[in-house]
């Protein structure tokens, strides 16, 4: 009788161990999401699930705090590298692998690199802001979201490598439930000038180049939309560090004459993959047929909206 309870015990185990290795609170487009390292390997957190705990951290070259956390990083890396899967994923705008390549230098960094080349990582984590730290168990169970480095991560990425209980986040959390923006037009021309409320000023110590295409830019937009009012302008800001009263802010700034929205499920960003801001994109049935992000120029972009309105005639 007890030989036989023993056997039912470790049956159960074995298999509440099974489920356990596979249980996990992310749905499986998330799951299954690959994950193209700088090396040339594709992963995905189902790589590791089972293995190890994984610890994500999205960032970019120019942005001050990413640079602030990059040696807490380095000393995680360090810290747990037996225990811990790391991986810094580069938000691939406005950033080349030149720049990714001087921080990794400078900072001595050894942890697993990606880089986001087409948004889709940013899209599918729900990226509202850099750094972005997010941490799964290893049944890769969301357990961690946050853009610290402080005791609060410092304690879970311990408790993670040590297969200590953490309370889960909830299965949607990084889902998001914002209405669709409908933009593009069916017919006729439209123009969609892609910015952020911060490339102007945040830009300025870090990219100071690209700031100045951003002041260049609203006022050639401005300028553009009026003289080329056959065309429907639209503009749309990056949903990074963005909300209403930020949107409010850059609007009085600038004083467009055209419409301004948060692409606030990064839709028409990632699904037009710019990578670049500032950046006008010129769309006739929902396909680019011109896209412009150099605007120290402005004539060469009226000699080319000149031509493609003469042409529709």
């Amino acid at each position: 009788m007890m030989s036989r309870m023993i056997c039912a015990v470790v049956i159960i185990a074995s298999l509440m161990t099974v489920f356990t290795a596979k249980s996990t609170n992310l749905p499986d487009e998330l799951l299954t999401m690959p994950i193209k390292l700088d090396s040339g390997e594709v992963v995905s957190l189902k790589t590791y699930q089972g293995n190890k705990p994984v610890y994500l951290k999205f960032w970019a070259t120019w942005c001050q705090p990413c640079m602030q956390q990059m040696p807490h990083f380095q000393h995680a890396t360090e810290q747990f590298a037996d225990d811990l899967q790391v991986i810094a994923i580069n938000l691939g705008l406005n950033d080349t692998a030149k720049d990714v390549a001087k921080v990794k230098q400078e900072f001595s960094l050894t942890m697993k690199m990606a880089t986001d080349s087409k948004g889709d990582l940013a899209k599918a984590f729900n990226l509202i802001g850099t750094p972005y730290h997010l941490l799964f168990d290893r049944q890769m169970n969301l357990v961690h979201i946050g853009h610290k480095a402080d005791k609060v991560l410092d304690n879970k990425l311990a408790l993670i490598t040590q297969d200590k209980p953490l309370a889960l986040l909830a299965s949607n959390t990084l889902s998001t439930d914002t209405a669709a923006l409908k933009l593009v037009k069916d017919d006729g021309h439209q123009a969609i000038f892609f910015s952020a409320t911060w490339c102007d000023w945040y830009l300025e110590s870090v990219r100071p180049a690209v700031a100045k295409q951003c002041v260049l830019a609203m006022s050639a937009i401005n300028d553009l939309s009026r003289q080329f009012d056959v065309i429907a302008w639209q503009g749309l800001v990056s949903r990074l560090w963005t909300g209403s009263a930020e949107l409010a802010a850059f609007t009085k700034k600038y004083q467009q004459n055209y419409a301004v929205k948060i692409d606030e499920n990064n839709d028409y960003f990632h699904h037009f993959q710019v990578m670049d801001i500032p950046s006008l994109l010129i769309v006739k049935d929902g396909k680019e047929i011109y896209r412009f992000t150099d605007f120290s120029d402005k004539a060469k972009i009226v000699e080319q909206l000149t031509q493609l309105v003469s042409g529709s005639h």
